[in-house]
């Protein structure tokens, strides 16, 4: 194969992953056929196999795209956030529980499901499982960056509370705005002055 032929070859894969990404986060990995994928990328179903062993192998990559994408935002937001003098851990919480189109849904969220329903070997478990932990990691990077002393067990609560409420904002109809608010309201919360608390009781 000439190095145009790959190079046009690896265009193609890239591009199938990033749609099937969208596509996935939008309806579901169980949802979205080869053949969905593929007619939206403006290909053939038979390609397919010229790039990828099975749908799995896919959704493992479109997964692993997704979080890439995600960590990116989020990081973007906490270099904003430095530099207008904000809160990074509040401004990544309000930018995640701010309304985004379908294709941009949480992939903590969007493909808890169907990683779930997957044994821990899968491709797809594996990549969200990974997927998972990278997010908290850089969650407590960009925590600890913004001068925040939060202990890891804080930081876990406010991570899971971010994110659950981020499902229960998408799902609970009238009190999803309440969720939200308390969730940014959580994250804008300093941990109290522990010499202040030991002198208080003294």
């Amino acid at each position: 194969m000439g190095r145009s032929s790959r190079s046009q070859a690896d265009k193609n894969r890239a591009q199938i992953v990033e749609v099937a990404s969208g596509l996935f986060r939008a309806q579901g990995v169980e949802a979205v056929g080869i053949a969905d994928v593929m007619k939206a990328v403006g290909m053939t179903q038979g390609g397919f196999y010229r790039h990828f062993a099975s749908k799995d192998g896919l959704a493992a990559e479109a997964c692993t795209l997704a979080f890439q994408t995600a960590a990116e935002n989020w990081r973007r937001v906490a270099q904003d956030a430095a530099q207008n003098g904000r809160d990074a851990t509040e401004a990544i919480t309000a930018y995640y529980l701010a309304p985004k189109s379908p294709d941009m849904t949480c992939p903590m969220i969007a493909l808890a499901p169907d990683a779930a329903r997957r044994p821990s070997d899968n491709p797809l478990r594996q990549a969200y499982v990974a997927g998972v932990r990278g997010m908290f990691n850089m969650f407590a990077e960009l925590a600890a960056a913004n001068g925040s002393e939060a202990t890891d067990d804080r930081l876990r609560v406010l991570f899971a509370g971010m994110v659950g409420s981020n499902m229960l904002a998408q799902t609970a109809d009238g009190e999803g705005s309440t969720f939200r608010q308390a969730a940014i309201a959580a994250s804008a919360t300093k941990p109290a002055d522990r010499s202040a608390g030991r002198r208080g009781k003294a």
